[in-house]
């Protein structure tokens, strides 16, 4: 299968698709990663602290360092370089962009087996984009005959009552949570964010499963998360 997945941020490759992403390309599946935004804004202003390595970066060296995560991940991951598909645009403009972008990605996606995307109805705006961006490439090129696969971030939101028949959990075995914590350690930016790194670890180190649904394009519209 030729699968393309929408990664709206730098890193939430590993936090939506990532546990059943190993799968898949244990699988031999043709993957391609399309990273939307260049997660710039991860050191904003917040209630995190931050390193003062980071606080004397730039929004544009802190860009650069996200996206090179970005390419060391592919590369980690084992997928080839070219079917990694930096977008570069701006984190936190994401609804800016989606016009744009929707021609951008519609020569990657339309020979896909499988889209896999974020969920509509999203808290975060860029993780919204994202789902706009491959709906509207996928409606433009009359993607009938492909499976939409969805994921949601867990502090994004969760998925409801009403695709539930879509909806099923992943496992998450112990050789699969070594895995994605060493995936983890590959993003040397978020250790510059002390309660956010202290949160993901946590995280990684708990979670059992990962919920995710399936859809088909007649259901586009008629579920809340998609």
């Amino acid at each position: 299968m030729k699968i393309v997945i929408f990664e709206p941020h730098p890193d939430d490759l590993l936090f939506g698709p990532g546990p059943i992403l190993l799968d898949w390309i244990e699988e031999g599946n043709e993957i391609h990663v399309i990273t939307v935004t260049d997660g710039r804004a991860c050191c904003r202003a917040g209630a995190d602290v931050f390193s003062p390595e980071i606080k004397a970066m730039s929004e544009d060296d802190i860009a650069h360092m996200r996206t090179d995560e970005a390419k060391q991940v592919i590369t980690y991951l084992g997928i080839p370089l070219e079917n990694h598909h930096l977008l570069n645009f701006q984190d936190a403009d994401g609804q800016k962009y989606v016009k744009r972008a929707i021609q951008k990605v519609k020569p990657i996606i339309k020979d896909s087996d499988r889209l896999v995307l974020s969920s509509t109805n999203n808290m975060h705006e860029d993780h919204q984009a994202a789902h706009d961006i491959a709906i509207g490439a996928a409606q433009e090129l009359n993607l009938t005959d492909i499976e939409y696969f969805v994921f949601f971030i867990a502090s994004y939101g969760r998925f409801q009552e009403d695709s539930k028949d879509k909806q099923f959990e992943f496992p998450i075995s112990d050789e699969c949570r070594k895995k994605l914590l060493e995936w983890y350690e590959i993003y040397k930016s978020q250790s510059h964010l002390k309660y956010t790194n202290r949160m993901y670890k946590r995280y990684l180190k708990k979670v059992e499963y990962m919920t995710y649904a399936r859809f088909q394009w007649e259901d586009i519209g008629n579920y809340y998360n998609f």
